[in-house]
C-alpha cells in the first residue's frame, strides 16, 4: 500500500525552529473562512506566517494547548517524525507535524520574551528540531503523507478536508481510484463517497443558495450521495457526478438553506425583511428521513408546503408500518423476558387471552402472505451465476486470502483453527451487504449465544480488527466492509450509548451502507435507506440444534415450494423407513414426527442427531432459491455410511433451488463420498485451508482434477500443502 512512500529518499537532520515555516496551504486549515491558498515564493512572509499560526493555533492558542501542555511535562518526545519539504536557502516547510511546530513556536517566543518556565522541555530544541527531509518528493508526494496520517491514519481530519486532499490527488495530479486507494489504503466505496459529495457541494455552490455553504453542511451532503432513494430523486448520473434533475435538485438546495420570507407591502410590491425560513434539513440524519419521505407522495407535498420534515413525516403512513414493527419488536423482547420467569397461576388468563389474541393475528397474516419467512429484498431475484471469486482481504485471522476455482457445490477442508468456519461467516457477511443483523449472526453463532441472550457489549468487543471481502457475483464486482467505533458527534444522545458499527457495501456500482448504534439497556437503533442482500443466504451450523423454532420460517418455505415430499422420501429410503410425515405445530414451534412405528406423534428432537439434521440441513435449500448454502461440518451427526447418499441428495437440492453450496468437513470420507456420488464433476471444486508463514493461503482442485487425483494415489485432501 505504501511502497511508494518508502522508495522515496528520506533523509534526518536537524534544523533551528526559526527556519521552519508552517505550511499555510495546510489541509487542516481550508474549512477557515480566512484560508486562502498562497503561492510557494509567499510561504516565507511574516504576515502569512502570523496568520497561518493563529488559523493553527486558535485565537487563544486552544487548538496547541494539549501539546504545549505535554510538551511542559514530558519534554519533547518524538514520537511522531516533523516531514519537511525544502524552500531553499536554509528554509523548510511543514509537511506533517505543523501543529507541534506552532506549539514550539509559542514556548519559543513565551521563553524568550518572558522567561516561562518550560517545565521538562529543553531550550535546545528550539535549535535542533529533529526533522526527516524527503529530497526527491513532489507535491503528490507529500499529499499521500498526509492522507496516511489524517484520512486512513490514527489522527483523522474533519470529513470536509479529508475530502480536499482526496479530490486534489484526483484532480490536479490525475491519480486513477485504484492508485489513491492502494497508496493511502482507503476503500474505493469511501473515496467516491467523497468525490460524490464534493461534486454535489460544487453544484450546490453555483446555485442561488451557494453563499450559505460552509464545511459543516459537509456531512449533509456525504449522506445524500450514499441515500438511494435521494440520489433516485435527484436523478444522480454516477458518470459524471451531478444531480441532473434540475427541479428536484433546487427544491432540495432550499431545503439545506435559509428562504428569506416575503413581506408584502400596502402598494402590493414585495420587499425582503430581516426574516428568514430556517433550513428544513439541518443535520446528517435528516437525510435518511427525507429517502423515506420521497416514497411517499403525500408526505412529499406536505414537506414542500411546511418545510418540516418531521410534519411530513407524521403526515405520512410511514409512522403506521414503524410502530407496528415497534410493537412486534416489544411483543418478542416481553415474551423472551416472560420464558426467564415461573409464571403464577394468577396470571394464565390473561396469557391465554394474549396467545388467543395474537394467533389472530398470525394467522391473518398468514393469509396475505408466508407466515415465518423473513422478507428481505434482495438485489435480484433471479441470477445467471452465483461467485466466480471470492477475495477476504481482512477478517480475523484470514488476511489476503483469495479462492478463484468456485463451482455450484464448494467443500473446503483443513486442520483445525484452519480458517475454515471465518471463511464460511466471510462469505455470509458478503451476500448480507448492509445488513446488521448478519453480522450479529456470525457472531452469537460463533459464540453459542441464543438469540434472545445477546448482550450488545459483548457484541461490541467481538468485533476486532478490520473487515473487508470482496468477489465477483453473477458478473458483478461486490464488496462489504465493516467496522465498531465511537462516534463523537456532540449532536448524539449519549444515554448509555456503548458505540456504533458501519457497514459499508457495494454491488454492480449500486453503494449501500449502514450505521448502528448500540445501547446498554436499549434496543439498539440501525440507519439505513434500504437493506439488499446480495441474495437469500442461509447457514447452517451443527451447533444450534437446540433451536429448532429458527427452522419455522425454512419450514414454511419447503411446503410453499413443494420440497417437503422429496425430502421425506429420502428421509425413508436412507434413514426412517417407518416415516409418514414431519409437522410444524405452530403454537409450540416444535416438529412432531408422524412415526408408524409409535402410536402418537414423538418430537422430533426424540430422535438421533443425524436425522435432525438432515432434515434442518434440507428445509434450507427452498428459502434458498438462487442464492447461496453454507454448511459448517456438513459430517457434523451424520453416519459415515449415510454421508454419501446425503451429498448426492445435496447436489441435487442444489441444483433444483439454483443455489451455490459452500460446506467445510473434518472428515476424509465425507470428503471423498462427494467424489464418488458425483455424476457432474464439474459441479464441484475442493479447496484445503492451508497455514503458510505467510498466512492461511488455498489450495484449489476442481472437481474432475480433484477426483483424477483421488483415483490414482488416494489423497487426502486436509493434508495438502
Amino acid at each position: 500500500m505504501q511502497d511508494d512512500i518508502k522508495t522515496t529518499d528520506a533523509k534526518g537532520r536537524r534544523v533551528s525552529l526559526k527556519n521552519l515555516w508552517l505550511d499555510p496551504n495546510n489541509y487542516r486549515l481550508i474549512h477557515e473562512p480566512e484560508y486562502v491558498e498562497v503561492p510557494p515564493e509567499q510561504i516565507r512572509d511574516k504576515t502569512v506566517g502570523r496568520r497561518t499560526f493563529r488559523l493553527l493555533a486558535g485565537e487563544r492558542n486552544q487548538n496547541i494547548q494539549d501539546l504545549i501542555e505535554s510538551f511542559r511535562a514530558n519534554g519533547y518526545l518524538p514520537v511522531d517524525q516533523i516531514q519537511v519539504r525544502d524552500l531553499g536557502d536554509g528554509g523548510y516547510v511543514v509537511v506533517e507535524g505543523n501543529r507541534r511546530i506552532a506549539a514550539l513556536k509559542h514556548l519559543a517566543l513565551q521563553h524568550d520574551e518572558k522567561g516561562i518556565d518550560l517545565g521538562r522541555l529543553d531550550p535546545e530544541i528550539f535549535r535542533r528540531v529533529p526533522v526527516v527531509l524527503y529530497e526527491d518528493a513532489d507535491e503528490l508526494h507529500h499529499l499521500k503523507l498526509m492522507a496516511l496520517k489524517h484520512i486512513s491514519g490514527n489522527k483523522k481530519w474533519g470529513e470536509w478536508n479529508q475530502a480536499k486532499l482526496l479530490q486534489k490527488m484526483a484532480r490536479e495530479f490525475g491519480c486513477s481510484e485504484d492508485n489513491i486507494v492502494r497508496s493511502i489504503g482507503i476503500s474505493t466505496v469511501e473515496l467516491r463517497r467523497s468525490l460524490r459529495a464534493l461534486s454535489l457541494v460544487e453544484q450546490y455552490r453555483a446555485s442561488d443558495y451557494g453563499d450559505q455553504f460552509s464545511e459543516t453542511k459537509f456531512p449533509i451532503f456525504r449522506e445524500t450521495v450514499r441515500n438511494t432513494a435521494v440520489k433516485n430523486w435527484l436523478a444522480w448520473d454516477d458518470s459524471t457526478y451531478q444531480a441532473t434533475d434540475v427541479q428536484n435538485r433546487e427544491l432540495f438546495f432550499s431545503w439545506l438553506s435559509r428562504e428569506p420570507v416575503e413581506d408584502a407591502e400596502e402598494e402590493g410590491s414585495t420587499s425582503y425583511g430581516d426574516r428568514y425560513l430556517e433550513p428544513a434539513i439541518q443535520k446528517r440524519d435528516d437525510i435518511g428521513l427525507l429517502g423515506k419521505i420521497l416514497e411517499d407522495p403525500r408526505a412529499l407535498e406536505r414537506l414542500r408546503q411546511t418545510r418540516d420534515l418531521n410534519a411530513a413525516y407524521r403526515a405520512s403512513d410511514l409512522v403506521l408500518q414503524e410502530r407496528e414493527e415497534s410493537a412486534i419488536h416489544s411483543v418478542s423482547s416481553d415474551i423472551a423476558t416472560l420464558s426467564r420467569f415461573a409464571v403464577r397461576g394468577e396470571h394464565l388468563p390473561d396469557l391465554e387471552q394474549a396467545l388467543g389474541r395474537l394467533q389472530g393475528i398470525v394467522d391473518r397474516a398468514k393469509s396475505s402472505t408466508l407466515g415465518g419467512v423473513e422478507h428481505r429484498p434482495v438485489i435480484h431475484d433471479r441470477i445467471d451465476r452465483h461467485f466466480s471469486f471470492i477475495a477476504i482481504d481482512a477478517y480475523r485471522k484470514l488476511k489476503g486470502l483469495h479462492i478463484g476455482t468456485l463451482s455450484r457445490i464448494n467443500l473446503f477442508a483443513g486442520a483445525n483453527n484452519s480458517g475454515k468456519t471465518t471463511l464460511l461467516e466471510a462469505i455470509y457477511l458478503l451476500s448480507r451487504q448492509n445488513d446488521f443483523d448478519g453480522l450479529v449472526e456470525v457472531i452469537r453463532r460463533r459464540g453459542k449465544v441464543p438469540k434472545d441472550q445477546i448482550d450488545p457489549q459483548w457484541l461490541l468487543e467481538q468485533m476486532v480488527g478490520e473487515c473487508r471481502v470482496s468477489g465477483d457475483f453473477d458478473g458483478n464486482k461486490t464488496q462489504v466492509s465493516a467496522r465498531a467505533f465511537e462516534e463523537t458527534d456532540t449532536t448524539l444522545d449519549r444515554s448509555r450509548y456503548l458505540g456504533s458499527v458501519e457497514i459499508t457495501a457495494e454491488y454492480g456500482g449500486l453503494a449501500q451502507d449502514s450505521l448502528t448504534r448500540l445501547y446498554k439497556g436499549r434496543d439498539h437503533e440501525t440507519q439505513a435507506e434500504a437493506i439488499r442482500w446480495l441474495c437469500p443466504a442461509v447457514y447452517s451450523s451443527p451447533f444450534f440444534l437446540n433451536e429448532p423454532h429458527r427452522y419455522t420460517g425454512f419450514y414454511h418455505k419447503s411446503v410453499q415450494s413443494k420440497s417437503l415430499p422429496r425430502i421425506f422420501e429420502f428421509i425413508r429410503e436412507h434413514v426412517l423407513p417407518t416415516l409418514n410425515d414431519i409437522r410444524l405445530v405452530d403454537e409450540r414451534q416444535r416438529f412432531l414426527v408422524d412415526d408408524s412405528a409409535f402410536d402418537d406423534p414423538l418430537d422430533l428432537t426424540s430422535y438421533g442427531e443425524g436425522l435432525q439434521r438432515i432434515f434442518f440441513i434440507s428445509l434450507i435449500f427452498a428459502s434458498a432459491a438462487n442464492g447461496i448454502v453454507l454448511i459448517d461440518e456438513f459430517e457434523n451427526a451424520i453416519h459415515t455410511e449415510l454421508i454419501a447418499r446425503f451429498s448426492g441428495f445435496i447436489h441435487t437440492l442444489a441444483q433444483t433451488f439454483n443455489v451455490q453450496v459452500f460446506l467445510t468437513s473434518h472428515s476424509k470420507e465425507c470428503i471423498d463420498a462427494f467424489v464418488s456420488q458425483v455424476e457432474h464433476p464439474e459441479d464441484f471444486s475442493f479447496h484445503a485451508l492451508v497455514q503458510k508463514e505467510e498466512g492461511i493461503v488455498a489450495r484449489e482442485f476442481a472437481g474432475p482434477e480433484f477426483a483424477r487425483l483421488l483415483d490414482i494415489g488416494d489423497v487426502d485432501l486436509r493434508r495438502a500443502r
